[in-house]
């Protein structure tokens, strides 16, 4: 009976499992969710301040990862850290993991030449059995404190032996370290990759602060840091919203694919397009007097909003209003200047992009331009500002960087615009049709159910 009395009472299965859980829930608080809401909240400051123009991925890494560090670096003073560090549990992993390390380091240490040179027979014997006993430990998977005898033991054999060996660590963190830099740069080459758009030729759809990522997989995968794609299972489409690199002056644009190889396309002078003789159905939105760049600041202009339905997808598109054409450029002025990022400011005359082809040319005579094999044909949502195939050709598939996809940050006018943020890129616009007339409610019904053979 005493016996029986004095034998500790076994613990319930439960605690164990309440205790890890109660670990891994300190570190995904105080080394994951508190850096990470740290790092977002300093860098919306800093762009509401004005010192950033955008949050970009690697801003928001770098800071989670510098919070991170820190909160680790200073852990014994965060609240409950005591209690972490007492868990048995967690102190049977970190002395594990600490066995296992050590263990490696010493078997390489005497397997390859290079080392293996600077130890004695003796000394190379004695660290293979000290390393041997210790791996024979580590195969019980709850052991612990029996560990500690031949842990002990090979430390004494690495101070004494193998200093060398510490630099073997730094090798090994700096190649890990380089490791991920190189798979995350692989990954934005090959896989998704975050893009700001930097002008306002997709507007009414884009807007300038929006931040959008691009599936880089979306038509093939593409082997990092070049054009060639080795293995491709899909084709550009009309109404693909596309990020590439300018054949003209190889920076990055975003714009809609309007036409594809085998395409005749025509731009009227309406603004209304027409693909192999068809024309590209739109309705009327509305009229608005607005800045006629994404800056509040900019001239105003009339412009005209339509919907438009090409290629299945429904989105809106603007270009002046027919009374807006009236000014003249100054003398010796053209029609239109390039303001970067793809994007043209109208100063006047005739509109640069309508009609299209231009009127004389043999693409007119023909009934429209064909657009070559292995090319697109792109031009942004804003028609009359947006500098695009129109002006200096089409583009080679295989300068397309990727799809657009959806707008994971925005902070246009330098204030965060969280209406915005999870903004899909490729899905069908949604209007409100309450306060629209029966015209353009009727017409809006039309498109959503389009002809057959329809562009």
């Amino acid at each position: 009976m005493t016996a029986m009395a004095d034998k500790p009472a076994e613990e319930p299965a439960w605690r164990p499992v309440l205790r890890t859980a109660g670990v891994w829930s300190w570190f995904a608080v105080y080394i994951g969710l508190l850096p990470l809401a740290l790092s977002v909240g300093v860098n919306v400051l800093l762009v509401r301040q004005g010192f950033l123009e955008g949050i970009a991925p690697w801003q928001l890494l770098l800071g989670f990862a510098i919070a991170a560090y820190v909160a680790y670096g200073i852990r014994e003073k965060i609240p409950l850290w005591s209690w972490v560090a007492a868990e048995p549990g967690y102190r049977r992993r970190q002395i594990r993991r600490h066995a296992s390390q050590l263990a490696r380091l010493a078997r390489r240490a005497i397997r390859r030449p290079w080392y293996r040179r600077m130890l004695s027979e003796a000394v190379a014997r004695e660290v293979g059995e000290s390393v041997a006993e210790l791996r024979k430990a580590l195969r019980d998977k709850r052991a612990s404190t029996e560990l500690r005898e031949p842990l002990d033991g090979l430390e004494a054999l690495f101070d004494k032996h193998l200093g060398f060996m510490k630099y073997s660590v730094y090798v090994e963190y700096g190649l890990q370290i380089g490791l991920a830099v190189l798979a995350a740069f692989v990954l934005r080459e090959s896989v998704v990759e975050a893009f700001k758009i930097p002008s306002g030729s997709m507007l009414p759809t884009l807007e300038v602060g929006d931040h959008i990522f691009v599936n880089k997989l979306a038509y093939g995968v593409r082997f990092p840091f070049s054009e060639w794609l080795p293995v491709k299972y899909s084709s550009p489409q009309r109404g693909d919203v596309i990020v590439f690199s300018s054949p003209k002056t190889g920076e990055d644009f975003i714009k809609r694919i309007v036409a594809v190889e085998g395409d005749r396309l025509e731009v009227q002078d309406d603004g209304t397009l027409r693909i192999n003789g068809r024309t590209v159905p739109r309705c009327a939105l509305s009229t608005v007097m607005t800045a006629e760049r994404d800056d509040p600041r900019s001239r105003k202009a009339e412009f005209d909003v339509f919907v438009e339905r090409l290629g299945g997808v429904t989105y809106a598109v603007r270009q002046y209003h027919d009374g807006s054409r009236g000014r003249s450029p100054a003398p010796g002025r053209s029609g239109y200047r390039d303001v970067g990022g793809g994007e043209l400011l109208w100063v006047g005359g005739e509109l640069p992009g309508r009609p299209y082809p231009r009127r004389g040319t043999e693409d007119a005579r023909q009934g429209g331009y064909r657009v070559p094999s292995g090319h697109v044909f792109v031009m942004g949502d804003n028609r009359d500002n947006s500098n695009d195939s129109r002006f200096w050709g089409t583009v080679p598939v295989r300068r397309i960087k990727g799809k657009a996809m959806f707008i994971w940050w925005s902070n246009a006018d330098r204030s965060v615009e969280t209406e915005r943020i999870g903004v899909s890129i490729q899905d069908d616009l949604d209007v409100d049709v309450r306060n629209l007339a029966a015209a353009q409610r009727e017409c809006l019904a039309g498109l959503a159910r389009p002809e057959p053979g329809a562009p």
